[in-house]
Order: C-alpha cells, then structure tokens, then sequence
C-alpha cells in the first residue's frame, strides 16, 4: 500500500485526469459480471473501459499491478461492486469519482461501520469506505443503512436501483440467462432445481465457514422424486476457503448423491442461476432481494437466527425480510420445500421497503447519475 501511495503521488505529477476512462475493479469475481457488467455494457464506446478483476484478494490478479496503479490514478470514475483493498491508499484527486454499485439488493445484515457495536465486537473498519464520492441502492429505506456502513453523507448514497436486476423485467433476457447455464450444467435441463445459496458465518471473509451438515442434503434427496435436482452456489467468500482447503464440505461423492446435486460457485453470476431455479433456500444473503423479482418460493432456514442476529446484526427486524416460509433444522427444511408456499400477503411491503426502485430501468438511472450528473469538486 505504501508503495501505491508513493507512486501514485509521483505518477499524478505528469498525468492529468482522463474524464472518458472507467475503470471497473472487483476482488470478488474471476470475470466481470453483475452491476459491473450491466454498466460496462450500457456505456457508449466514447469512453475507454479498463476492468481489473480476481476471485480472492488474497491471491495476485492476472494482472499488471503497475498498470492498476497508473490508471487508478488517472481514470475519471472508478466503479465498484465491494470492498476493493486499494481504495483505503487511494487519494482521490479532484474530479474523480469513486463509485459504490454493491454486489447486492437491499440492506440486510450489517458491514463496514455499521459492525462497529455488533456482538462480533469489529474495531477496524477499513478507512476506503469513506472516500466513495457515490454509492447505489435499491430504495429510500436502505440509504441511511449504506451512508452508516460507509460512514458518508446520506446524499452521497441514492436509490437509483440496482443494474443486475433489469434483467428480471425481460423475457428475452431471462431465455438467454437459463441458456446460459444450461449450456454450462447440461444436466440440470428439464429439472425442478432447489437452489441452497446461504451466505457464510465468520467475522471477516477469511474466516467464512458454514455448517452444512445442518442443511441435510443426503436426507432431502432421498425424500424428493428424480425430477428434483439440488444445485449448490456459494458465497464468493465461503466457495473460496472450500477451494484452498480451510473449510470442508461434506462428502457429495456417493451415489445418491452425486447424480443430483451440481455445484455452480464457479459460475459467474449468481442472477442467471436463479433464472432456472424453482425454489431458493437461503438465510441472510441478499439473494433474497434479487429473486423476489422472479416471484418464486423461498425458503430461509435460519438455524441460528438468534446468534446471528446479535452477533452480526441486522439493519431491520427479521420479520421485516420474511417473504416465505423459515425453517430451523432439516425437518422443517424439507416440509418447507415440499410445500413450495408463497406467501403473497407478505410481498406487497417487502417490495416497498427494499426494492423501490427495481423497476428494469435502474441501469440507465445508474448510468445518468453517474456519468451526467454533477461531478465530484
């Protein structure tokens, strides 16, 4: 970091502000995708578009780090969809633009300064929240949430929607995001997927664990007929302490199994999985706010909501995120499943509380806001 400070300061002495250059980074994903993608596609071809992207920022991007730091120096509007270790040594200079879209709908449980006095007691929160000139949501409710978490004005921090959900409100895009999978994971094709998507438990994303033997997969398959197919996707976090061997799934292999569970957490982005998916099974991960749109059931099995709730924290009641059934361990899981119920009464307020402006235009509001509106003095 302390080299980036150091060259930065030298390179910005002979190089100006390029207003037409965006670049879009992530520490999250192998390959552009999600918010980032959506504005990357809808931005005209006037400006120059760079994207540094890795899975995991504790291992080395394939890329040239000296050409990260040239062009974070330089570019006019630096987009990102999370935490990116490089802002908390970036000093913005006048007339950049350091852009939050998020990776998620929402605001569920608490990040950044929002953790601060939450039972998992976090005292460093790292300082480059605070320099994002703008941040993205998804309705007015959220933006005091995200202006805590980032510990910046509330004006910085608008509902103008969230990109990768456009998507949902056309067909066309729909058919070609189940193609997109199909042709990838051949076998799920004609089955009634239940996607399990939780987020991960652990104070920081190095520590990200989860306990799986709760989830009881063994039992479900053998209680579902053949047309049921379970399809795993994993945190970002939680799928890459599962790759480098610090958290151990439970053993797939036998053939009961393996016919009928596929993991995806290698796929890109998690919006097209939902496309196919007729049930989601999840907790207190944001997908919930993304496949809302998509009107299918849900099912939150929340085995340790009190724990979480304290030691996490959440921005609203639970109930307020309730829009399905809950369970608590493996047998309310599979009832849960087997009942498919939507529970309409309860979409109507959750729409308005979270996903206001989710309304299939949120790119071109993210793109005018950003690109058209006043720029940071």
């Amino acid at each position: 970091m302390l080299l980036f400070m150091i060259y930065s300061r030298i390179y910005a002495l002979f190089h100006s502000i390029d207003e037409k250059k965006v670049l879009f980074l992530s520490e999250s994903h192998a390959v552009l995708d999600g918010n980032l993608k959506a504005v990357y596609d809808a931005l005209s071809g006037e400006y120059e578009k760079k994207v540094y992207v890795k899975a995991d920022r504790r291992q080395k991007g394939n890329f040239s780090k000296i050409d990260l730091w040239k062009d974070c120096t330089t570019a006019g509007y630096i987009m990102l969809d999370d935490f990116f270790g490089l802002t908390s040594a970036m000093r913005l200079r006048k007339g950049q633009e350091l852009v939050q879209l998020w990776h998620g709908s929402g605001a569920f449980k608490k990040f950044g300064f929002s953790r601060i006095n939450t039972g998992d007691r976090i005292k460093n929160v790292n300082t480059g929240y605070r320099k994002y000139t703008k941040a993205a949501v998804t309705s007015e409710a959220a933006r005091p949430c995200f202006a805590e978490a980032f510990d910046i004005p509330a004006d910085r921090v608008q509902a103008v929607g969230s990109p990768r959900t456009d998507m949902f409100f056309d067909e066309k895009k729909i058919y070609e995001a189940r193609n997109r999978v199909y042709d990838s994971y051949p076998e799920l094709k004609d089955k009634k997927i239940i996607l399990i998507a939780p987020t991960y438990r652990g104070r920081k994303v190095e520590d990200a664990c989860y306990d799986f033997e709760r989830l009881g997969l063994e039992r479900i398959i053998e209680s579902l007929d053949d047309s049921y197919h379970i399809v795993t996707k994993w945190h970002p976090a939680l799928y890459n302490n599962i790759r480098i061997g610090k958290c151990k799934l439970p053993d797939l292999t036998s053939e009961n199994l393996k016919n009928r569970i596929t993991d995806v957490s290698a796929y890109g982005d998690i919006n097209d999985v939902l496309t196919i998916s007729d049930i989601l099974v999840t907790d207190y991960s944001s997908v919930i706010f993304d496949y809302f749109l998509l009107d299918r059931p849900v099912i939150y099995f929340i085995y340790d909501k009190d724990e979480y709730s304290r030691s996490r924290g959440l921005y609203f009641d639970f109930k307020d995120y309730i829009y399905g059934e809950t369970a608590s361990d493996s047998d309310e899981l599979l009832a849960a499943i087997k009942a498919e119920n939507m529970h309409n009464e309860l979409r109507k307020n959750f729409n308005e509380k979270f996903l206001k402006a989710c309304d299939g235009n949120s790119t071109s509001r993210v793109v005018k806001w950003v690109f058209e509106g006043d720029r940071k003095q």
